[in-house]
């Protein structure tokens, strides 16, 4: 199963936006008033500086968020709430500190389908491509009014409270003004601090992620008129060639968070030659061809990025060649638990342990090595103390190494 979260930019794409807001709003919750053209929209759709996002299953449209950045009519939330005050303050704060104005963003009309509530993966990954545009923008800070209904969700996020609940008109629920600064929501959208690299430079601005199940197929050898490359954000993903037989794969190598894929397809017109798919559950960044290749006209040195990086990948292709080729168990196991912990992100309550979401069989797919002998390793690394496990996760207690 694999979800595409992306900015909607075609006319098909924004009426499935307004429809889901209707179907959630209206339908479901009757927070709004019904009218016969089943959708919710307003005025700030229209605006240059909004951006809505939509998650798609397939061609089901099942969750959407706005963004919107500030400009001359202000933000959607300044309609419920008089944020002047807390604008003067952030103003006054930051000439203190001699940084520039704030620029301020509001991320609103958040609609999920009752079907996929549950999924915390697809409710992350529409406030990270939210993140991204913000981050892309310059945004400082977020305001927003939230549904009381749903406050303790956003304050999880990392929003507080500016005042007492509100009611507006056209809206049944009670809302409460909120706010935080771009870096909290950042933080808690992606699990900690974002690691800043050529390759997430590279992926900046492309606003697309894929959110793939363990098992589901990326692509196969025999797709022909490939249009994206990847980047992995978290998760592992195995590549695998058929064999002449057609009965059997040939593995050829895991790949991890951090680590780009596909990107053949950037620069020929030749199909796929290799098989890509999902060990766990993973989360990818997603560059298409055409939006590669007008960054490519418009900023020369882009290109510049992307063959380095092709440079380093060939490097590490040669080194996981080796230990693959020639290294004994132990050497592998090591360098694979080395190789997530330069992955691991700071865990937000205890920032000087970093995390991995990744369990005992997640590892012994990795590495290449039987579950039992793998899970002993692991366990005999937790004996030592340098790493802590759980079910689901590897926890690193110190620096990974350069």
């Amino acid at each position: 199963m694999s979800i595409r979260v992306k900015v909607a930019s075609t006319p098909v794409e924004l009426n499935h936006v307004y429809q889901l807001r209707y179907q959630v709003y209206v339908e479901e919750y009757a927070y709004m008033q019904a009218n016969p053209q089943r959708i919710i929209m307003d005025m700030f759709d229209g605006m240059p500086d909004s951006y809505n996002i939509i998650a798609y299953d397939g061609e089901t449209p099942v969750g959407t968020i706005r963004v919107v950045i500030d400009g001359a009519l202000q933000l959607p939330a300044d309609q419920m709430y008089d944020f002047n005050q807390y604008r003067s303050q952030l103003i006054l704060q930051n000439h203190s500190q001699n940084l520039p104005p704030p620029l301020l963003a509001n991320s609103g009309m958040f609609a999920i389908d009752a079907n996929w509530r549950n999924r915390r993966d697809l409710f992350r990954a529409l406030f990270k491509l939210s993140c991204d545009i913000g981050e892309s923008r310059g945004v400082t800070d977020i305001i927003t009014t939230a549904n009381i209904e749903t406050l303790a969700i956003y304050k999880r996020m990392g929003l507080k409270a500016l005042g007492a609940k509100i009611q507006h008109e056209h809206i049944s629920v009670s809302m409460i003004p909120m706010h935080c600064s771009m870096q909290q929501i950042t933080q808690w959208a992606f699990g900690g601090p974002r690691a800043r690299t050529k390759l997430t430079e590279l992926f900046s601005e492309s606003f697309e992620y894929l959110l793939v199940s363990a098992g589901t197929p990326i692509f196969n050898a025999s797709e022909e008129n490939a249009e994206e490359a990847y980047l992995i954000s978290s998760g592992a993903i195995s590549i695998a060639m058929d064999r002449a037989d057609q009965q059997q794969q040939f593995d050829l190598a895991t790949l991890t968070a951090g680590e780009l894929f596909g990107e053949s397809c950037l620069f020929d017109e030749q199909g796929r030659t290799v098989n890509a798919a999902a060990i766990v559950n993973t989360d990818l960044l997603v560059l298409k061809k055409d939006n590669f290749w007008q960054k490519v006209n418009k900023d020369p040195s882009y290109m510049k990025t992307i063959l380095k990086v092709m440079e380093q990948k060939l490097r590490d292709v040669g080194r996981r060649a080796l230990i693959y080729a020639h290294a004994s168990q132990e050497e592998r196991l090591e360098f694979f638990l080395d190789q997530l912990s330069k992955t691991a992100k700071p865990m937000l309550k205890k920032p000087h342990q970093r995390v991995v979401r990744m369990g005992g069989h997640a590892f012994s797919v990795i590495s290449g090595v039987e579950r039992d002998e793998s899970q002993a390793f692991l366990e005999q690394r937790a004996l030592t103390g340098n790493i802590g496990l759980t079910d689901k996760s590897i926890i690193f207690y110190s620096e990974a190494s350069s």
